[in-house]
């Protein structure tokens, strides 16, 4: 499996080479929220200039009926005539297109105030202190761009990237690598960029995953500095900025990483038992294994992640699991048919939130999943095409 099934998927260049006879599988009903243009203005996609400063539901009229002796553990991932809820509580970005090219748009940020993005298609993007860091591909060359935007949109020249960026848990750190393997971390606090060593070459893209602490200078503590996990060609590894690169023990590809853990694959099938994945303490023993989910983004306050299907294919996914950081053990999941969503840009809100973008006939939506199992709108549906969503959440 290429390491670009293993990114937030976007449906930006990941998507162009996907097959649209998957788009085909998906639901059937209208929603009763009535779709807008998918040449939305520029407004809060719910609505509103800002989000909600009240915290999210905690339920909607979509969630599973619990009983008393027996809640339900899992629900099918259908998002139609979901209630809507606040708004997004992080970024997100309104993309524009020429034609069916995804070029430029606007950052929505969470304070209501707006930011243009440059001319380039949207891959991910974070913010870092006043501004913002943006990961771009040039449709005209498929070369992928880092560029540094101040709260104005303005920025200079960008950095050559490969795989996406990462972000530390409070987002004063964001990491990319560039093609020839070396890592970049870019300081919001200081404005600094840390050239850091470099991960060894791969063939193929790499994919950055994930940043330990909040700053990556080197100072006179022994705590000082961070590791950066990125993935090569076949092994994942991890890059500290004291100078160390080291080759993940077991682990062909690490998926998911906060400050004390770091989970990934270490066995890649198609068939039965299905991909195979471990969570590990950094640089420590192995927690526990899964054959179930693909690990994928850790909770805020490292109680949960997400599992994703075992094995990532076709146009996304369309079955996703809370799983407890203690066993791997399901706390609630959602099931596919034949005419449920698929999801993109899964990130979490706040402990116990996750955002995501979904697609299901023919209308994109941002939705808000509940650890325990409710399901609302964080934005109503938009009738757009499959290769041209509009709108895609910031990483975290």
């Amino acid at each position: 499996m290429d390491d670009t099934l293993l990114s937030r998927l976007t449906a930006t260049a990941a998507t162009l080479c996907l097959t649209a006879a998957v788009v085909g599988a998906c639901g059937s009903q209208e929603p009763t929220a009535e779709p807008t243009s998918s040449g939305a203005s520029s407004s809060s996609p719910s609505g509103s200039a800002s989000p909600s400063s009240s915290p999210p539901s905690s339920s909607a009229s979509a969630s599973p009926s619990a009983t008393s002796s027996d809640p339900p553990s899992e629900a099918v991932l259908d998002v139609r005539r979901l209630s809507r809820g606040d708004a997004p509580r992080l970024a997100w970005a309104e993309l524009s297109f020429d034609g069916t090219t995804q070029v430029g748009g606007t950052i929505h940020a969470v304070d209501g105030g707006t930011v243009p993005l440059p001319a380039y298609s949207l891959n991910e993007f974070a913010p870092l202190g006043a501004g913002w860091i943006v990961d771009m591909v040039d449709p005209d060359n498929g070369d992928e761009l880092v560029f540094r935007l101040s709260a104005d949109g303005a920025h200079g020249e960008p950095w050559s990237a490969s795989g996406g960026i990462a972000v530390s848990a409070g987002g004063n750190v964001v990491a990319w690598t560039d093609p020839a393997g070396v890592v970049h971390a870019a300081h919001g606090r200081t404005g600094d960029v840390l050239t850091m060593p470099a991960v060894p070459r791969a063939r193929g893209s790499y994919r950055t995953v994930g940043v330990t602490s909040e700053d990556c200078k080197e100072g006179r503590s022994n705590d000082a500095g961070c590791t950066v996990y990125a993935n090569g060609e076949g092994r994942a590894y991890a890059v500290t900025s004291h100078g160390i690169v080291d080759a993940v023990p077991r682990m062909t590809a690490a998926t998911a990483a906060d400050a004390r853990h770091v989970g990934g694959m270490f066995s890649v099938d198609e068939t039965e038992p299905g991909s195979c994945s471990r969570m590990r303490v950094s640089f420590g023993r192995t927690l526990w294994t899964t054959c179930d989910h693909t690990l994928d983004a850790i909770s805020p306050d490292g109680e949960h992640l997400l599992g994703l299907p075992d094995y990532l294919d076709g146009f996304g996914p369309t079955t996703l699991a809370v799983l407890s950081m203690d066993d791997g053990g399901a706390v609630f999941s959602w099931t596919g048919n034949r005419r449920s969503a698929t999801y993109f840009d899964q990130v979490w809100e706040d402990d116990s939130h996750v955002l995501v973008r979904t697609f299901q006939r023919d209308r994109w939506a941002l939705v808000r999943l509940g650890v325990d199992g409710s399901m609302e709108y964080a934005a109503a549906p938009v009738r757009a095409e499959s290769l041209a969503p509009p709108f895609m959440l910031q990483t975290r």
